[in-house]
């Protein structure tokens, strides 16, 4: 007899293509990742790479088209190349954007012109996940990490992840601002490293189906789940859970605390 349940039904990953031997473990497969590079044969074969390897792709060729994108979708990760056309400093420009809108989503940096030790430094002290010069290293190595962030589902770094103020240890399930400290369950935990990885709002819908509550749990449900993890943040500081997790008519999302 055939399991009725999903969950338990063997995951089958499509073949990898010719010459990508990647990393590329089951639950990354359908996660959306944005590739902005504005050279067109490099974008082409990113945006190839990416849905052969069972990624579903998005591109833009300039930092305003990437952060309306970012604003209006929900992606995973992100390829940056740092040099883009409206200037030497606009990859760094949407990455310090990125970072301050979406703190937890990793962003992986790639560059031809940017190859000097002073600029892989601004890159990393921007919140960069990673950083690799095109042409330096193989392709497979470049989509073999962008696996390894979304596994992670945060910047990349091992420890702690920081929203401004805010450091958040997923291990430890700790919420640190300043000296105070307070422990998170471990589906409170799920939620804020969840939250993190997106870029647009979440709705109960989109947490529902990410396996964090049962698929028949009401939206009720969830949105009760959040505000205890608010009220919870507020043993931090008072009001910092409304401020670290927002909440609008499009969902929820979380916001570096200043």
């Amino acid at each position: 007899m055939r399991d009725g349940n999903p969950r338990n039904r063997e995951v089958r990953l499509p073949p990898l293509p010719p010459g990508l031997e990647v990393y590329r473990p089951a639950e990354v497969l359908g996660s959306a990742v944005l590739v902005v590079e504005d050279e067109e044969a490099m974008q082409q074969q990113l945006k190839i790479d990416l849905h052969d390897l069972g990624y579903r792709p998005a591109v833009s060729s300039s930092a305003p088209e990437a952060m309306e994108l970012l604003e209006r979708e929900r992606v995973a990760a992100v390829l940056l190349d740092l040099v883009l056309d409206e200037g030497e400093e606009a990859g760094f420009d949407l990455l310090t954007w990125i970072r301050q809108h979406h703190p937890g989503l990793p962003v992986i940096v790639l560059s031809a012109a940017q190859v000097n030790s002073a600029a892989i430094r601004k890159a990393y002290e921007l919140g960069a996940s990673s950083y690799f010069v095109k042409g330096n290293v193989p392709m497979a190595h470049i989509y073999s990490d962008l696996a390894a962030r979304l596994v992670e589902r945060g910047t990349g770094r091992p420890g702690s992840y920081r929203f401004g103020r805010l450091e958040f240890d997923p291990t430890r399930r700790m919420v640190r601002l300043g000296e105070a400290e307070i422990r998170l369950t471990p589906q409170q935990t799920a939620l804020v490293l969840y939250l993190a990885q997106g870029s647009k709002p979440a709705t109960a819908r989109d947490l529902i189906e990410a396996g964090l509550f049962r698929s028949d749990a009401a939206h009720s449900t969830v949105h009760s789940a959040l505000l205890t993890l608010r009220r919870r943040l507020d043993e931090v500081e008072d009001g910092l859970g409304p401020t670290f997790v927002r909440a609008t008519a499009r969902g929820y999302s979380l916001v570096a605390v200043q």
